[in-house]
């Protein structure tokens, strides 16, 4: 007959150390995946941490931008030199110009930059 139903009680097979083994290898594989995760999220952490004068510094200069372009739009309506300016920025594409309730486009109200690429 066939080795599948010997009933030799010297070849007996126990299942816990294979499934010893697989169980300590899921479990110390998930544990260095949970400190590997951790480990770069807590570089990604430093790493923002360390821009923030960066960010803040940006966001400031990008204020001012806003802030003067919008000073200097309402001083083109009483100085040519400032019109001028104006124009030329709007042509070069450093102010976008919105539409205004009618559909129409004018220099009254500029747009924040887009971040260039």
């Amino acid at each position: 007959m066939s080795d599948e139903f010997d009933s030799n009680p010297d070849s007996n097979f126990s299942p816990f150390w294979p499934l010893f083994i697989l169980m300590i290898g899921l479990l110390g594989w998930s544990g260095y995946q949970v400190y590997a995760t951790n480990s770069q999220r807590n570089v990604y952490d430093q790493q923002f941490q360390a821009e923030v004068p960066t960010i803040t510094a940006a966001q400031n200069i990008s204020n001012r931008y806003v802030a003067l372009m919008k000073d200097l739009v309402e001083t083109s309506g009483k100085d040519q030199a400032a019109a001028q300016i104006v124009k030329d920025a709007i042509t070069a594409g450093l102010i976008h110009v919105q539409p205004n309730a009618n559909g129409t486009n004018s220099a009254a109200t500029p747009a924040a930059p887009e971040p260039s690429k």
